[in-house]
């Protein structure tokens, strides 16, 4: 692995600040989330798939992330700058600039409503974080008062068999069929611990043996978040739907697809 190369997306990483409050909630869960893959373990149980979905959480924050993932390729974003926008009739100047065409809503049935969109950029990379491949992506916020935001990644679907390797839907909390199509649900725990404090036994054991629970290291107090995801593939296009700590259930999440899916 070249460290220099890693050390700088790392920096890049922690120097990156928003003045939200919300987002800065966010970015101390994502932080968590990511540290673990720069961090370099855990690498037997994270597919391409599931690296795409932590990624998706990143750079709905940060711009940017930087991760390993799989037996030999990880995931880069890069900052993309000039497609933000709160407009949803802009939402076809998007897909031009992706390159691809998506389903999407204005408004969910539960009343999240679109705060921004716009156009990311991501490239697979080999274990030497040399970049094999890029591809653009679209991403929402959604928005509901009093609620924690929610998230929706668009990419195309071929990025994720770029690795070579299988499905993740072995490790699916749930799952559901809508129109032919199959929704994939998870609910991820994450640990987060000082770096001055180690995983008991236990916690090890059970990072080792549950495909939900990680352990990254590098926040200031011990810490457990959660992540709810829906993902699904759409006319060669695979969705994301992501919400960190949310009070949902998966057929929250389910109904929040079933609407992007009917807008087709």
């Amino acid at each position: 692995m070249n460290i220099d190369r890693n050390q700088e997306y790392i920096e890049s990483m922690n120097q990156i600040t928003l003045s939200d409050d919300q987002k800065e909630q966010l970015i101390k869960n994502l932080t968590k989330v990511s540290s673990i893959r720069r961090e370099g373990s855990m690498k037997r149980k994270i597919g391409i798939k599931k690296a795409a979905i932590i990624v998706a959480a990143c750079v709905m924050v940060f711009g940017t992330t930087v991760l390993a993932s799989g037996k030999a390729t990880g995931i880069v974003s890069d900052i993309y700058f000039g497609t933000k926008t709160g407009n949803f009739e802009k939402l076809t100047k998007l897909e031009k600039e992706a390159g691809i065409d998506v389903a999407a809503v204005k408004s969910f049935a539960n009343g999240y409503t679109l705060k921004t969109m716009e156009v990311t950029k991501s490239s697979t990379m080999d274990d030497d974080f040399n970049r094999l491949a890029s591809y653009k992506s679209i991403r929402i916020e959604y928005e509901k008062d009093g609620l924690p935001n929610i998230f929706v990644s668009m990419n195309p679907s071929e990025m994720y068999y770029s690795g070579g390797e299988d499905s993740d839907s072995n490790r699916d909390t749930a799952t559901k069929e809508y129109e032919g199509i199959t929704l994939h649900y998870n609910y991820d725990e994450y640990l987060s611990l000082p770096v001055d404090e180690e995983a008991t036994a236990d916690e090890r054991a059970r990072e080792e043996s549950d495909a939900h629970f990680f352990i990254s290291i590098g926040s200031d107090e011990r810490q457990t978040d959660y992540v709810s995801n829906v993902t699904f593939e759409l006319d060669n296009v695979t969705y994301i739907i992501m919400g960190f700590n949310i009070d949902m259930t998966s057929d929250d999440l389910f109904e929040m697809a079933e609407n992007i899916i009917d807008a087709e």
